[in-house]
């Protein structure tokens, strides 16, 4: 059997689902970064083991896989395209994202 490699991953957005599914990766052998606009958040995270991101685009350079899991399409916009923190900033080739948020077909294409 093929057991699963670990990865690097970012977590973007630790609210009530966010948090705890962050925390199951961790749970399954994945290192975690970690980053919220209310950093207390991320203190259960912290605690188990993740590393604070002081913005999502030092999140990126730090993960392998990144989940974004925010409020609304203007949070997506701003965590992931904001030129000088956005998580696109600090992606590097081969990097994966995935979105959770609810949001709009139109920024799906633009990101």
């Amino acid at each position: 059997s093929m057991a699963a490699r670990p990865m690097r991953i970012g977590w973007v957005g630790v609210g009530v689902m966010g948090r705890h599914m962050c925390a199951h990766l961790m749970d399954a052998g994945h290192s975690a970064t970690v980053y919220s606009r209310t950093a207390a958040k991320c203190a259960p995270l912290v605690e188990k083991g993740a590393t604070l991101a002081a913005s999502p685009r030092e999140l990126a350079d730090a993960s392998d896989v990144i989940f974004t899991m925010v409020s609304r399409p203007a949070d997506v916009e701003s965590v992931i395209l904001n030129p000088q923190t956005g998580v696109l900033g600090g992606m590097r080739a081969g990097t994966t994202l995935i979105d959770m948020t609810t949001s709009t077909p139109s920024l799906a294409v633009r990101i």
